[in-house]
């Protein structure tokens, strides 16, 4: 193998090493968008059609006990 092949090679196989990290990162990234996307809490909706009944006073809260 003559030296500018080998140079060649070393160079291929560099660029195919950063375009694997390129698409790595890309992947990272939606990740983490979508993790902080499902992160913050619901916002507060209250619905102006109620399907169910409210609750009343003799209802209770279920515990794990």
């Amino acid at each position: 193998m003559t030296t500018q092949a080998a140079i060649e090679r070393v160079k291929s196989e560099l660029n195919l090493a950063f375009d694997k990290t390129r698409a790595d990162l890309d992947r990272i990234e939606i990740l983490a968008a979508g993790l902080a996307a499902f992160n913050k809490p619901i916002p507060n909706y209250e619905p102006r059609f109620q399907h169910l009944r409210r609750a009343t006073i003799k209802a209770k809260e279920l515990t794990s006990e």
